[in-house]
């Protein structure tokens, strides 16, 4: 673990059914970023995700509300003075991205620092994938417990509403995704969009543009004309979010409950 910083910080994981790539994280994680904690809100994973993280001797809280009671929940856990979002499907990969994002936080109108996937970096947005930001500025963040996707979005609020800036690292981490390749994964999020509370069509615009980035750095044709497509799923459940936003995106099948 490095330890020539003087700040060490919280580091915030969300997980349900992460055993597939959860150890990874944590051993970057540990490898990688001065800790002082590892938090971890659990949904009831029926996995090995919560033996896999008894290992490494993080403090981990059960939940049964979804993303934005576990992501307000870790908030209100921590104590260091920055915060690092990390999702349990990614591995950070750059012994250099703390000391960079420290750097970053001397300039004041720095609200978060984005650590970006290796090979893609594009600078757009506010994933949380690997995300570091103040506690102060994250507690100021007004998410509601209920919902279970889209939670960028409040976080861009908060950052916009306090006049800061996005900071950026190349080649930071690597995301292993397993929601993507799920069928109806594009109208899941188009549903989630357009139940974030204002802004939608400014919301869509910017999934839309994220994805086209995405697509074209990814250099792969496939990729590129499956774009389309994509997008028509996208506003199919932008358009019908009762039915859309109601699936459960963890299936692989894609279950909506109707």
């Amino acid at each position: 673990m490095p330890q020539n910083h003087e700040e060490s910080v919280d580091v915030l994981i969300r997980t349900f059914n992460s055993a597939d790539t959860l150890e990874n994280c944590l051993e970057s994680v540990t490898r990688y970023i001065p800790v002082k904690r590892i938090l971890i809100a659990d949904h009831n994973s029926t996995d090995a995700t919560p033996e896999i993280a008894a290992r490494f001797s993080v403090e981990l809280f059960e939940e049964e509300k979804g993303l934005g009671y576990a992501t307000n929940l870790l908030i209100s856990k921590a104590s260091t003075k920055y915060v690092l979002f990390v999702d349990g499907d990614v591995s950070v990969v750059s012994d250099t991205f703390f000391a960079q994002a420290m750097e970053e936080f001397k300039d004041p109108r720095t609200g978060a620092v984005v650590g970006c996937a290796l090979g893609h970096n594009f600078l757009y947005g506010i994933p949380l994938g690997l995300t570091m930001m103040p506690l102060q500025l994250a507690r100021k963040i007004n998410m509601p417990d209920e919902i279970q996707g889209r939670e960028t979005f409040y976080f861009e609020e908060v950052i916009s509403d306090n006049y800061l800036k996005i900071r950026y690292v190349k080649d930071a981490m690597i995301h292993r995704s397993v929601y993507r390749n799920y069928r109806y994964w594009p109208e899941w999020q188009g549903a989630q969009i357009r139940m974030t509370p204002s802004r939608h069509f400014s919301q869509l615009s910017k999934a839309i543009i994220v994805v086209w980035m995405m697509h074209l750095n990814s250099k792969n044709a496939k990729n590129f004309l499956y774009s389309p497509i994509y997008y028509l799923k996208l506003l199919t459940g932008f358009m019908n979010p009762t039915k859309w936003g109601k699936i459960d995106r963890r299936k692989i099948s894609g279950e909506v409950h109707r």
